[in-house]
């Protein structure tokens, strides 16, 4: 059956504006019209808010097309955004998830392109990947990462759910960059435009880089990391924060202070004109560890501290403890017993707003 061949050139690698076309009589199966949504991608210069408009024309194209030019279309689409993602690369992790969350990673999350008409029944999930009118990228993660995205996000703590689905949303990609050029005849062989393999070659070092850092991005995610919440918890009241790693040492910014003059001046400054702050303690902290930070939060002119807490169940919302060194409701517990044994005997006896005193 005739039809316009596969295009020969990787517009998104090579740089190319012109696709060369051959003509022919017969049915299209809107080629022609995939050809055009291309075309106005390259016009608008190969951005994710275009991207976004090339992958919604090859949605409303899918039901009129054959094989072949699904098989194009996946191909295209896959290439193409390779553009989008390398462009924003040097900006930070939170404003990539921004700039592509919406427009770029749909398509990527998505299941690869196939004729309609072929498919006996189409995924259930891919309607979930598209977001919804109105939805922000904080609302859309989170309701990814609840439902179609379960397996691959929902133990992760939705302020960190962004980088744990772009790095699976690269490794989609690179497969899918593959499996795409693998199934077409003319990007193989002596004669093939090296573009082709040049944009696989893309996605696999995005996702190379991915792999550097996604493990610890995941173990950092679990909400294990924080304290279960109780009755006696309440909301997270938003304050300036710091983390304290199991060893004792208070981070911010990436920068470990351990138990010196440092410290006490990094907490000062931290919680500004406040006289309490937020602290990312682990629940396993023993509470002769917690007392050690709180002596320092107290010189530092912090008269009480948050502990963040999360619910137990998914979104694991963010929730807050008090507690505070010289002064509050004893629990009578030991140095050695940890910090979640604290807050569960607080749950017990009182109630939110409760100051727990770490003796």
């Amino acid at each position: 059956m005739a039809r316009a061949p596969l295009v020969l050139f990787c517009l998104a690698a090579c740089g190319q504006d012109e696709i060369k076309v051959e003509h022919r009589p017969g049915p299209d199966y809107n080629h022609g019209a995939l050809l055009t949504a291309v075309d106005a991608f390259v016009a608008a210069g190969r951005g994710a808010p275009a991207y976004g408009e090339l992958a919604k024309a090859v949605v409303t194209l899918r039901p009129g097309m054959d094989r072949a030019v699904a098989q194009d279309a996946e191909l295209k689409l896959i290439v193409l955004a390779l553009a989008p993602v390398q462009s924003v690369q040097a900006k930070p992790m939170d404003a990539q998830i921004e700039m592509l969350a919406l427009s770029v990673w749909p398509t990527l999350l998505a299941p690869a392109i196939e004729a309609d008409a072929l498919l006996q029944v189409r995924d259930p999930k891919a309607p979930e990947l598209v977001p919804k009118p109105g939805e922000d990228v904080s609302a859309y993660l989170l309701r990814l990462c609840g439902g179609p995205l379960a397996s691959e996000c929902k133990r992760a703590v939705p302020e960190l759910q962004g980088p744990v689905v772009y790095a699976y949303a690269i490794r989609r990609a690179t497969e899918r960059a593959r499996n795409a050029i693998s199934e077409c005849l003319p990007c193989s062989g002596e004669n093939a435009d090296p573009g082709w393999h040049q944009a696989v070659q893309g996605w696999e070092q995005l996702d190379r880089t991915a792999n550097e850092w996604i493990n610890d991005v995941v173990r950092r995610a679990d909400p294990d990391n924080w304290p279960v919440a109780g009755a006696a918890s309440e909301d997270d009241p938003g304050l300036p924060e710091a983390e304290v790693s199991r060893r004792g040492d208070v981070v911010i910014a990436g920068h470990s202070y351990g138990p010196n003059q440092q410290r006490i001046d990094v907490l000062r400054e931290l919680r500004g004109k406040n006289d309490v702050l937020a602290l990312h303690l682990y629940p396993d902290l023993t509470l002769a560890q917690t007392r050690a930070v709180l002596i320092d939060a107290r010189k530092a002119g912090a008269t009480r501290v948050a502990v963040i807490a999360r619910e137990p169940i998914y979104p694991y919302r963010r929730k807050a403890y008090w507690v505070a060194d010289g002064y509050g409701l004893r629990a009578n517990l030991r140095p050695t017993d940890s910090l979640q044994l604290l807050l569960h005997a607080i749950d017990e006896v009182a109630g939110p707003g409760t100051v727990a005193r770490v003796d």
